[in-house]
């Protein structure tokens, strides 16, 4: 694997595991050692999501394996390369009672890319290992997912002899698929129809993937729905870039007065934005086209008309004319988006509403930063908080299943594979999920910097319509189930340090003292869901009558 350029292994301590180890560290891989499988698991979601390279688990056979299983499931759906190497009793073993024996065969069922039953290691000739390596690694790079190994041992579990490394004689290959087929057929669709729209979900785009389409949004005048993880929000790299999908797809008066959609092009994971997919269910275009899906085609409206995989967007450079002067289409979406946003900054002051508290962290980030959002309600507060700053801060967010645990863990991982800050956006509830990661933080002594959102538990429920159905002692007992804990007091008597800002303005101080320092940060906030719900309603409110008074 180290000559595939896999460097980094999380071990979790245990007996069956002991050969994987010990080769491991023969091989000069970087190993690091966690006492909880479930906090490695997405530890190494975290570092491969930065480091795109695969994350190689190591584990012990029984219930070990078990615990890495959201993280798996996360990495399957994210599309993040992970490679879970698990030891397990020989075939003898299984099935009879035998202590720390499970049926680990398949144990993660559709979630995998790929998963392999070893024999029972010898010392037959190494290039079937070399072969099995290579597979492996390709099914987690190019199908962008985890693969589990599944490694039975005899006893004697340690080595009868020194350790020899077998001279590698693999090495990797471009994975990628472009589709000079899918780039051609962009353009024809651009060429033909005004009324179109690019849609950019949470996924990990880098620089050059990110200008080119802003560049293709340029030269076809389509807007680009972009989500708060989609590596496009703060850059202000373009003026087609729609940072308020959220209100202008759930506002009646500014859908109704668009044209019909022609096209939508969705680029790999669906936007966070339950107004957008509720718009384009009910609006679906004539041509909906996928880009590089990760597993499943995003595509709950069933109204995908054409799927590609690949980077489409390459052909296009500075020197690519543009294919009409003017769009009335784009600057209807250009002009509704200038409207929310300045109905959103109205709400950016408040100290209790959670959009102005991302809004401070975001203002306290900076080019080399890294914002981990936490799923749940973080995410939906930055999907209306975050605007084009001209920040060029990157995002991080578990958005394949949307889980809220592992949330600290996976920035973990995050912060040893950047070389920048990395700060962890994270609600009461999803904390409580994750303190193992938290105490793997201090261990390891990573530096990043976690701000807690406490608003008494369960705020998005307060969003549905769960919140007006019943009454409230039984929402609250049923819904908002607040841990209730004593954050600041626990983390000052683990020595961490923590700060506990009741302003915005004394946040926005704080936030510029973290980045400035390194170590593991806590600020602690609190944030008031009835001030946020307020908030919400408000800006949706404001922008419906200023559409209104102008249409």
């Amino acid at each position: 694997m180290k000559a595939l350029g896999v460097t980094e292994v999380a071990v979790s301590p245990g007996s069956r595991n002991t050969p994987l180890v010990l080769a491991a560290d023969a091989t000069g891989l970087n190993v690091k050692v966690f006492l909880d499988e479930r906090v490695a698991g997405f530890y190494a979601l975290g570092h491969a999501k930065v480091a795109k390279s695969p994350v190689i688990l190591v584990c012990t056979s029984g219930t070990a394996l078990a615990n890495y299983l959201p993280a798996v499931i996360e990495a399957n759906h994210s599309g993040v390369p992970m490679i879970v190497c698990s030891a397990d009793r020989p075939p003898e073993l299984r099935q009879w009672g035998a202590g720390q024996t499970i049926d680990q065969v398949q144990i993660y069922g559709t979630n995998v890319r790929w998963f392999y039953d070893l024999p029972v290691a010898n010392n037959t000739d190494p290039s079937q290992a070399q072969n099995i390596a290579l597979r492996a690694w390709d099914r987690s790079v190019s199908g962008r997912g985890p693969v589990h190994l599944n490694w039975p041992f005899r006893e004697p579990l340690e080595p009868m002899s020194d350790l020899e490394v077998p001279k590698a004689n693999l090495k990797p290959f471009d994975a990628a698929n472009f589709s000079d087929k899918g780039a051609q057929r962009l353009m024809e669709l651009g060429k033909k129809y005004e009324n179109g729209l690019i849609s950019v979900g949470p996924n990990d785009l880098d620089d050059d993937a990110i200008e080119q389409i802003c560049r293709f949004s340029e030269i076809v005048h389509w807007p680009i729905i972009s989500d708060p993880g989609s590596q496009i929000r703060g850059r202000a790299i373009s003026e087609t870039v729609i940072t308020s999908g959220e209100i202008l797809c759930g506002s009646v008066p500014f859908t109704e007065s668009l044209g019909s959609t022609e096209v939508v092009v969705q680029i790999g994971l669906a936007p966070t934005s339950k107004a957008y997919k509720r718009w384009l269910r009910e609006n679906p275009p004539e041509h909906h086209v996928l880009i590089s899906p990760i597993v499943d085609w995003v595509d709950p409206s069933n109204s995908i008309t054409e799927i590609y995989q690949g980077d489409l967007f390459f052909p296009h450079s500075e020197s690519t004319k543009t294919l009409r002067t003017h769009s009335a289409w784009l600057e209807q979406w250009k002009k509704g988006n200038a409207i929310a946003a300045s109905a959103v900054q109205q709400h950016l002051q408040d100290d209790r509403n959670e959009l102005s508290i991302v809004n401070a962290v975001i203002e306290g980030a900076d080019d080399e930063v890294y914002v981990m959002f936490s799923n749940s309600m973080i995410i939906r507060d930055a999907e209306l908080a975050l605007q084009n700053n001209g920040t060029n801060y990157r995002t991080l967010c578990n958005r394949g299943a949307n889980g809220i645990d592992g949330i600290i863990s996976t920035t973990l991982g995050a912060s040893f594979g950047s070389e920048g800050k990395v700060i962890c956006l994270i609600g009461d509830v999803a904390t409580t999920h994750d303190f193992g990661g938290i105490l793997a933080s201090m261990r390891l002594k990573a530096d990043m910097t976690i701000v807690i959102f406490d608003n008494g538990g369960g705020g998005i429920f307060s969003f549905l319509p769960i919140s007006n159905a019943i009454d409230k002692e039984h929402f609250d007992k049923y819904f908002l189930t607040s841990p209730k804990l004593p954050f600041t007091d626990i983390f000052e008597s683990l020595g961490i340090d923590v700060s506990t800002p009741d302003t915005i303005k004394e946040l926005k101080a704080e936030m510029k003292k973290t980045i400035s320092k390194s170590g593991l940060s806590v600020i602690y906030y609190k944030s008031d869901t009835d001030a946020t719900l307020r908030a919400f309603r408000s800006i949706r409110d404001t922008f419906d009558q200023e559409i209104s008074r102008k249409a």
